[in-house]
Formats: C-alpha cells, sequence, structure tokens
C-alpha cells in the first residue's frame, strides 16, 4: 500500500515531477561530464614518461628555441641522458580553418627511440617514414575524421610557419597508451625547416633519461647551461610539463568544481520547494491516514521515501546518459582533444552518493512537517 502511495504521490502532478526530476538528471549528467573532463586531464598527466624531460623556453612555452640548442646539450654530455629529441608545433591549415588536430615537426628518430613504445607502428613503416623526407604519420582518429589511406597526399598551409606543404602518408599509428590522442600528424622537421627558409628554429627539447630519480640534478644542469644566454630555458620531467601545458586554460578544476556544486545546489533548493509544496498540499490526506492508524514515523518513512524515489531515479538517469555521453571515445571541443573520456565508476558512484543526498534535503523537511502534524490541526488546515 505504501508504494501505491508513493507512486500516486509522483503522478498526482505529473508535470512537477517531470520538471523536478529532469532537474536532478541535468544536475548529476553535468557533475559526471565535469567530473570526468578533469579525471581526463589528471589521467593524461599521471600518464607521462618518468624517463622523459622537456626543455622549453623560460620565457613562454610559445617562444622558439635554436636547434643548435639540441647539438650543445649532446657536447655537453650531462651524465644520465640517454638521447635527445625535438618537437615544433606547426598549427598551419589542412582543408578547412575549423578542422582543428595537433600538427608536429619531429626529429623522426629521435621519436621512434623516445616514444616508439607509445604509438603502435611496424618496424618497415618506422623505416620508411624515417627514410622519406616529406612522408608522414597520422593517427587512426584522423584517418576515420578525414577518410584517409595510406598513400594519399596531404597538403597544409603554413601560419606559423608559412609556405605550402605536401605529404604522403606513410603510416596510421594507434596509440598504446590511453592518454595519448590519435588525432596527431607527425612529419620531419628537416622538411619544415627546408620549406620555410632555414629558419632553423624548434619548439621544445625532449631528452630521455636512463635514472628517473636523477631528473631534478640533470634539469638543474640543462638549464644552467643556457643561464647567461639569451635564450634561458627551463627543463621538468614531462608530467609537469603536461601540468604547465593543461595550467594555461586556466584553473579548469576550481571552475569546473564551482559550476558543479552551483548546479547541484540549484537542484536541492527545486527539490526541497517541491517536497514542501507536495506535502503542504496532502495536509488533508496526513489527518486521514493518521486517523486510520498510520503511525508518525511511518509517515515520516513514506515521505523520505517519496523524495528518495524521486532524486535517485533522476540520479541513474543522468549516471546512465553521462556514461553514454562519457563512454572513453576521444572528446573533441574545438583545440580541445581528450582521449578515452570515460565516466569511471568512481565518478558514478560519487554521483549517485550525490543523489541520495539531495533526496535526504529535500526530503527530511515534508517528513518532518507530515509526522508532527496532529490529527486536529491536519482535519483543521484542509
Amino acid at each position: 500500500m505504501a508504494f501505491g502511495l508513493i507512486w500516486a504521490h509522483l503522478i498526482r502532478n505529473k508535470l512537477r515531477t517531470a520538471l523536478t526530476g529532469g532537474s536532478v538528471v541535468l544536475a548529476v549528467f553535468l557533475y559526471c561530464f565535469l567530473q570526468t573532463f578533469l579525471t581526463t586531464l589528471n589521467q593524461i598527466t599521471k600518464a607521462a614518461n618518468a624517463q622523459r624531460l622537456i626543455t622549453s623556453s623560460a620565457v613562454s612555452l610559445f617562444e622558439t628555441l635554436p636547434v643548435a640548442m639540441v647539438e650543445q646539450l649532446k657536447a655537453a654530455r650531462i651524465p644520465g641522458v640517454v638521447d635527445f629529441g625535438h618537437w615544433t608545433w606547426f598549427d598551419g591549415i589542412y582543408k578547412d580553418p575549423k578542422e582543428f588536430f595537433a600538427r608536429f615537426a619531429v626529429d623522426v628518430p629521435a621519436l621512434r627511440s623516445q616514444y616508439g613504445n607509445e604509438f603502435v607502428l611496424s618496424d618497415e613503416t618506422w623505416d620508411k617514414f624515417t627514410h622519406e623526407r616529406a612522408a608522414c604519420v597520422i593517427g587512426k582518429g584522423l584517418q576515420q575524421r578525414f577518410k584517409l589511406q595510406v598513400g594519399d597526399p596531404m597538403v597544409l598551409e603554413g601560419t606559423i610557419w608559412p609556405g605550402t606543404y605536401r605529404f604522403t602518408i606513410v603510416g596510421i599509428y594507434t596509440a598504446k597508451n590511453s592518454a595519448y590522442d590519435e588525432d596527431t600528424m607527425f612529419f620531419h622537421w628537416s622538411y619544415l625547416n627546408e620549406t620555410c627558409g632555414q629558419k632553423n628554429m624548434i619548439g621544445t627539447i625532449a631528452l630521455r633519461i636512463d635514472d628517473p630519480s636523477q631528473s631534478s640534478e640533470i634539469c638543474a644542469r640543462v638549464d644552467g647551461l643556457f643561464r647567461n644566454t639569451n635564450t634561458r630555458t627551463l627543463t621538468q620531467p614531462e608530467a609537469a610539463f603536461n601540468a604547465q601545458f593543461l595550467s594555461m586554460w586556466g584553473n579548469v578544476g576550481l571552475l569546473f568544481e564551482f559550476i558543479g556544486g552551483a548546479v547541484i545546489f540549484a537542484t536541492c533548493l527545486i527539490t526541497l520547494n517541491t517536497m514542501l509544496l507536495s506535502v503542504q498540499e496532502r495536509v488533508r490526506e496526513i489527518g486521514v491516514l493518521k486517523t486510520l492508524g498510520w503511525r508518525s514515523r511511518s509517515l515520516f518513512v513514506l515521505y523520505l521515501t517519496e523524495a528518495a524515489v524521486l532524486c535517485t531515479d533522476g540520479a541513474l538517469i543522468g549516471i546512465g546518459l553521462a556514461r553514454l555521453a562519457c563512454s572513453g571515445e576521444t572528446l573533441r571541443l574545438g583545440p580541445i582533444i581528450l582521449p578515452t573520456f570515460l565516466c569511471t565508476n568512481i565518478t558514478m558512484l560519487k554521483a549517485l552518493a550525490i543523489g541520495l543526498g539531495l533526496s535526504l534535503v529535500s526530503g527530511i523537511a515534508p517528513a518532518l512537517f507530515a509526522k508532527r502534524m496532529s490529527i486536529t490541526r491536519a482535519l483543521r488546515l484542509s
């Protein structure tokens, strides 16, 4: 009988129930989406290889470095450094300026030695990529996005590095590490340098070391080589570099936490208001139930359960929608590309706890109202 009463209460005002439940669904979905965004960012940072250090300009990440610095580092013979490579952000336009994806000019042999374990490419493809000056490799995501195949041409118009760049796709990689996206293009820095007019500038220098415990000492020695030059550097572990790159978006974590908290707080007020209105409309019913022998404690549980059904069902629907939207596929939001965008079990459990919390906060006041209402007062007010 109690469950019949709960159902009757919920469908008594279908529009109000639908709107209130919808607000819970939206709040929980938004919470899951924002938390998944933050979780994916943290995953990218944590997935960094401790044996890699990144050297960039101490002035700004967007400042380029002379390529001669790589030879200076090699000549310095810093103990613990195994090899050197470099990456340069190309930008450029492929077909449409709105079609964004990462494009890097790299030292291909160093890319193979330092990052070869992160990507799935055959030895034959690596060899072909190494020896063909205008060759490029792309991720599987780009292949599917633009319907490209090995052997197809790719023509890019330079922006940061002016000129027309013509490439031939020699390989399509997939990422072994879930923190790496499959929407990136790699090509030879030497081809970029020749086409743009021998500028001899690069973006960052990647160092592979044999002992991560010595990273602080090696970073200090690298930066010490250029301390009194016009191109001072900042060398840091790859994880710290990734965190620095992500920090350019601002304090995303604090912003998202604020947005999620504000939405949940607003939803809490909405559900509380709905439940209070609902119980006040049923004063006569409370009096009748108590006259028929219902105890105050039973009415307390009844109205608290009603709030729990409304909020937890809404939370479960919101979690389900979030899992569908954040199913592990790559998320593309303009220049932001997040691989393995997956709503984790921990996030879903937290969202369910929020739903239970909403049911408690919104249901406790109406339940107490019903519990404390006397029979005479209920019948008089009705």
